[in-house]
Order: structure tokens, then sequence, then C-alpha cells
């Protein structure tokens, strides 16, 4: 056989040994793999490479061998391809359940290692092995795969030391001092993410969906393991009105531009509370009543429009910061929705002023003069059908004259009668006024179309006055010094006349109350602070009437037929309120007035 055949049959074996060999390191594991060198090659000598390969917890659903040890946050990238090119040779392994990878027989000399598995972008690293020597890719750390889609979880928690979870595998990683600690490398899609301290009650897992780029927040409140539940308090239970009240559109004080509104009512929960500090959130319900719409229903501070005559019940249920539910607490709010009707004067722009009527739940407000002068004193007949009231035609503000109108404004007629309208018999025959002898007011009856008038007192001047519910008595004040106001009494013809007060102190506001009682407005002298009174017709048993927080200074006190309700006004604000005679609650209609007059309609 020639040289030439000879030296070409050993190129063919060389050949196959290569190729071989090359088909052996493909099939390696996580124990190992390697490539023979061919035999003409130079012996330099072997060596191996080893490592780990992680991904960040949370970059895949996998589970962390028990005897692993990764670094914190980090977990074993399970079926990772290895390949290690060195030179001519190529050594293809793949990680085992810890993540550990080993290729021995590795020639001596530079490598360049690729890991690399689905989903995740491949790391190349650098490796000079040297003979005899095994050696360690990426160091302790390991080598690191990310997520080809990934993103981040801040996890955030009131107390620093709660581990963290991710898809239920431990992070090995708690929450610093800052509160706040942030995971990357997170794979795009849901995540379920936990936190626990030994002391601390459990908190529930939350589910955040991870977006490549971005970052999802996770926030946990933790309870300590001894916490009671949170405390709702509804507040107490109370009373309201369902009305229609006003706003006034400008400045200053013209009832032509009031808007109306209906009245609501505010809850309040706050005085609910967390046992062991932190924020609540509230959940208010109604369970009682006709259905109405609550506002703000997860406020401490919800409301809603009563809508008549009833009995609202809500419930209030709180959770604190941890998801741990109080217990329910129940309000209740008796809506009350007046009847009758009011006829008042009120300021028809900055300096005139006129009679105004309205229904006594705020609806119907209605302007029954508009006059350049003043019209005031309204007083209902006892129909509810016409009004007696005081005029100024002159405008001089001296000359006063008593006028009479249908209760729609219609049917004006002004009486021969100077002074200041006082009240309405009941019987619906007369009219009791105050008219002037000399500089002083005294009081007068006369017929309703102004005829016969009859003068009933003299000596002190008389200001308030009113007819007894019979019609048999007269009740009224008088002057008897600056500051000394005093209360008197009479029979419908002057006869019997009786002074009941002789304090010297400022008795206004005079008028009937339930039981043939009297009210009236009790003051140190004249400009001092009112509180309201009521005594006996025959003057005993005088004391404070009750009246609720937040009245201050009232006037003008009128009472409902039924004792229900008293209307007033304050020296302060000189507005139209009405209260619960019993103290209980009250309300603001909004609108300027003085001179109320009451009627139970229609």
């Amino acid at each position: 056989m020639s040289a030439d055949k000879t030296n070409s049959k050993k190129n063919i074996l060389l050949m196959c040994i290569v190729a071989v060999s090359v088909l052996i390191s493909s099939c390696g594991g996580g124990g190992g793999g390697g490539v023979t060198p061919a035999p003409n090659a130079p012996q330099t000598g072997t060596g191996g490479v080893d490592g780990y390969a992680y991904a960040a917890v949370g970059s895949a659903p996998a589970a962390r061998a028990a005897e692993a040890a990764p670094p914190a946050g980090q977990m074993p990238l399970t079926g990772a391809r290895v390949e290690a090119e060195c030179g001519i040779y190529t050594h293809i392994t793949n990680t085992n359940a810890e993540g550990y990878f080993k290729i021995s027989n590795v020639a001596a000399g530079n490598c360049e290692l690729r890991v690399s598995k689905s989903g995740y972008a491949t790391r190349t690293y650098p490796v000079t092995v040297a003979a005899g020597v095994t050696a360690r890719v990426a160091g302790a750390e390991g080598a690191k795969l990310s997520p080809a889609q990934s993103g981040e979880i801040t996890v955030t928690a009131n107390v620093s030391g709660a581990e963290v979870t991710i898809d239920g595998v431990s992070t090995g990683l708690t929450i610093p001092e800052t509160l706040s600690r942030v995971f990357t490398d997170i794979s795009a899609g849901e995540h379920e993410v936990g936190v626990s301290k030994a002391g601390w009650a459990p908190a529930a897992a939350k589910n955040v969906n991870v977006t490549a780029g971005n970052n999802a927040l996770a926030e946990f409140v933790m309870a300590p393991a001894d916490a009671t539940p949170p405390v709702a308090n509804a507040g107490a239970d109370a009373k309201t009105f369902a009305v229609t009240r006003y706003v006034y559109e400008r400045n200053y004080e013209d009832i032509r531009d009031f808007s109306p509104y209906f009245n609501t009512y505010t809850l309040d929960g706050s005085g609910s509370y967390s046992t062991w500090g932190g924020e609540i959130t509230y959940q208010w319900t109604q369970t009682g009543g006709a259905a109405v719409e609550l506002r703000d229903a997860t406020t401490a501070r919800p409301t809603f429009v009563p809508q008549g005559n009833d009995t609202y019940v809500f419930s209030l249920v709180v959770r604190d910061a941890a998801g741990i539910y109080s217990a329910p607490d129940y309000v209740t709010i008796v809506s009350i929705k007046p009847e009758g009707k009011i006829v008042f004067t009120g300021s028809s722009d900055q300096k005139n002023y006129d009679i105004f009527t309205m229904n006594a739940d705020g609806t119907n407000l209605r302007q029954l003069t508009d006059n350049n002068y003043y019209d005031g004193w309204p007083h209902w007949s006892p129909d509810g059908k016409r009004i007696v009231y005081t005029t100024n035609p002159s405008g001089d503000e001296a000359t006063y004259l008593v006028a009479t109108m249908n209760a729609d404004g219609t049917g004006v007629a002004t009486l021969p009668l100077e002074g200041i309208s006082r009240d309405w018999s009941p019987d619906g025959g007369r009219i009791l006024y105050a008219s002037k002898q000399g500089t002083i007011r005294q009081l007068y009856e006369a017929q309703v179309d102004g005829s016969n008038p009859v003068r009933l007192t003299s000596g002190y001047e008389k200001y308030f006055a009113q007819y007894s519910k019979s019609g048999e008595r007269i009740l009224f004040n008088m002057s008897v010094s600056y500051d000394g106001v005093e209360i008197g009494i009479m029979n419908r013809d002057g006869s019997n006349y009786q002074r009941l007060t002789n304090e010297e102190k400022t008795h206004s506001f005079v008028g009937w109350a339930e039981n043939e009682r009297m009210l009236f407005t009790l003051s140190d002298c004249v400009g001092c602070v009112k509180t309201l009174y009521v005594m006996n017709a025959d003057g005993t048993g005088e004391q404070p009437w009750p009246v609720p927080d937040g009245v201050n200074n009232p006037k003008d006190p009128v009472m409902t037929d039924d004792g229900e309700y008293i209307l007033f006004t304050t020296t302060s604000n000189r507005r139209l309120n009405i209260m619960c005679a019993d103290g209980s609650a009250y309300m603001e209609y909004g609108i300027g007035a003085m001179n109320i007059s009451y009627h139970p309609g229609p």
C-alpha cells in the first residue's frame, strides 16, 4: 500500500474519533461532561468548570430544593442549558434541581460559557480553565438569568423584619427599616405576594400583576398577634327635618335671591377606632326606613336626604388596616316633616321689608307684598285665609297702619287704624293692635274692618300681645323701666289686669305655649343675651325652656298648635329656625325673618 493511501486512512480515522467525541460531549448532565482531545492535539492538561444558575424568586414557578442555599431573593434555575465553548470543543450539560452544573475534562485554556433557558435572556461568561482545577463560574452569586419579559414588585409593610414570599417561595429577604423593598427581574404576569413575622398576625396574601418594565405595588399592614377587632361607632341616635332649605345667592339678605335645596343629614362615625392603631375604612348600610341614597357610604360622615316622617336605621362596620372587621354598630335617625304654614317679615332688598309665607316644611316660599316701604308684623286669621299686618305707606317710619289681605296677597285693605298689628282673635271677629296715646303705645281691639276700636289698657307702654287659645284672655309685656320689661295678663275686655313678673329684667317676645303656659325670652337688660323661658299663666313655675345645643340668643319664639315645635329666629343672624319643643333637634331654614306667625293649615 502506498504512503498516500496509508495517510488518508489515518486522517479518516482521526475525523471519526473527533465526531464521536463531540457527540458524547453533547449528552452531558448536571454531573459533568467532557470532550476527549484528538490524539495529535497538544496535551496541556485538563480541568473543569462548575457553578449554579439562579433566577429571582418570582421569575418562574419553581420550588427551591431544601438542600440548596442560593443567595437571598434567588432560586435554583432547573433545566437550564449550559454550553462551554473551549477552542474547537463545545461541552454541553444542564442544571440539576439545585441549579448546579459541572463539566469535567476541559482542556486548559480560555472558554466562553453560555447559560440559557426558554423564556430567559442568555448569559455569557468568560472562563479560564487551569489543569487539575475546577473553575467556579460567576462565583458564589451564581449565574443569574433574567426573564425575557420582566418587571419589579415593591413590597411595603408597617413593620420591619417581615419575611417576603413570592408565589409561595420564601425570598429569604425581609422588610427593612425603611418599610419598603423592591424585587427585580420578576417575570411578567400574575404573582402572589405574602409577608409574615413572628408575633404578628398573618396578613392576607396579595395578587399583583407585573407588566414588562413596570413596578407593581404590594402593600401590607400587619396587626399584632393579640390584636382585637376595631370598634365601630355609628354615633348617637338623633332627629332631623325633612324640609326644603335656602341659601343666599348674594352677600346681602335679599330674599328674592334665595335658592332652595333639600335638607341633608350627616351621619357621624368618626368615633370609630382601631384597637392597635392605624387607619380604618368605613362601610355604612341602610337597614331600616324608606330607601334613601346614602352618599359617600365609605367615609366617616356620609349624608342622606330625609324623605318625610320616617325612622331610618343605618349600620356601620369598620375595617382596620390589617383587614380585621368590627362588629356592626347601629344608629337611628328620626325624620320629621313639620306641617302647617308660616307668615313672617322678610327683607326683600337691602333696606325694605315685606310679608312672606311658606309651608312649615320649607316649600312654597312666596312674597306677598313688594313695596318700597315697610310691611311687617303679620298674623294669621283663625281660618288661615287672611293675614293682618302693619304697613307704612307714607314711608316716614312713624305713621304705621293696620292692614289685612288674603293669604295669597290679594285683597289688600288698609284699615282706618293707626298702630302695630298684634293678633287676630280666635273667633275671627276682632283684631288686636297697639296704638300710641301721645308717646306711649296701648292695646286696642277693633272689628276686622277697622270699625269700633276699643282701648283695653293704660299706664305702662305695651309691646307684644296675644290672645289665649280660648280667646278669653290677652297676654302682653310692658315697659316699666329702661331694662324692666315685665309680663302682664288681663281678660279680653281689659278687666282683671295682673302683673305676673317684677324682676327688673327684660321679658320679651311673649306668647302662648301648650297647656296655657307662657313662652318668652328673658335677659338681664335690653340688648343682653336672651334665654328662652316658660311659666304658668298665673306667673308661677318660671324656668328655662330646653333648647338644642347650638341655639343661642333666641327671639321671636312661636310654638306650633300641637306643641311639637318652636319656630324662632336668633339675634346673631336673624334667620328662621325650627326646633323640636323638647329641645332634641333644630334646623335653620336659611331665610332671614322676624315677626313669625304660625297656622296649622291648610
